[in-house]
């Protein structure tokens, strides 16, 4: 009778405690359409989901050509894992294609894991504590890609020349970012994060000799123009992808305020920005 009572008791806390813990999804802020355009997009994918990881990117971007850009739509407070599969800036656009193709080659092709996927790509170690624990810069969710093995920097292989990199613009124009204005412990996090950016060792595609040794990017490679801009990283992401036998690009354009296929080349891009002083390449897994 004791042993009885002891396992409905050890069942009955379990059931409590397992009440206590958040439904995953109630913790996601998306937008109303996201589930129906997961479920569009992944059907569409789930077909070709043996194909190699780049050739699905492509295949993935092309899905969401046409869709909006729309700037700061992670910008609301608290933090919080945000979804929104129907508007998209250039990052996040390249961060859903990634989340989409992880998620079509697992066991679980559903929406809840793919939010789990975005969220381990874009806050550090895959975890939602306050502004802070985003990757803000390129650069931090590039190494946090590489050291899950879903995806290594090339820039290096392509013939690329040492980056001398810094990171400050953040920590040093707080008034830029809702979040960080009049926030001096904020500030201080975001600049220790700099800091250990500012550790590691990155290599780049000059704009100098960038036609020859853009001749090694393959599609489905992600590319990540490098700004001239001090203090920061990258100015913009795109996905590379072949057009009338050219390598181009698909991106989410502020030109054109929308996903597209660029007009030109990745190296007519960089050579016809001021801004852009060369390229990081980004090989999926």
């Amino acid at each position: 009778m004791i042993k009885r009572l002891l396992v409905c008791l050890s069942v009955l806390l379990a059931a409590l405690s397992c009440a206590a813990q958040p439904d995953f999804m109630s913790t996601v802020r998306c937008s109303e359409n996201s589930a129906a355009i997961f479920e569009k997009v992944a059907a569409a994918l789930e077909p070709h989901r043996d194909e190699p990881a780049g050739k699905l990117m492509v295949r993935c971007a092309k899905q969401f050509l046409g869709t909006v850009y729309v700037g700061g739509t992670l910008e609301t407070e608290p933090e919080q894992l945000t979804v929104n599969m129907d508007k998209t800036d250039c990052i996040l656009f390249v961060e859903m294609c990634l989340a989409m193709v992880q998620t079509v080659k697992s066991d679980d092709c559903s929406f809840e894991n793919f939010c789990i996927n975005t969220r381990n790509l874009r806050y550090a170690d895959g975890t939602v504590n306050g502004y802070a624990s985003r990757n803000h810069y390129t650069s931090g969710w590039i190494l946090q890609g590489e050291r899950n093995g879903i995806f290594r920097e090339v820039s290096r292989d392509l013939g690329g020349v040492r980056l001398n990199q810094r990171f400050d613009f953040m920590s040093t124009h707080p008034q830029s970012y809702k979040q960080l204005a009049g926030n001096a412990d904020l500030v201080k996090l975001v600049r220790e994060t700099e800091l250990s950016l500012e550790r590691e060792q990155y290599w780049y595609l000059p704009q100098s000799g960038i036609a020859d040794l853009s001749e090694g990017i393959r599609e489905g490679d992600i590319i990540c123009f490098v700004t001239s801009v001090p203090g920061l990283d990258i100015g913009h992401v795109a996905i590379a992808a072949k057009q009338d036998g050219r390598m181009r690009f698909i991106h989410a354009s502020t030109k054109a305020m929308k996903v597209v296929v660029d007009s030109q080349t990745v190296a007519d891009y960089v050579l016809t920005h001021k801004s852009t002083k060369g390229i990081r390449v980004v090989r999926l897994n």
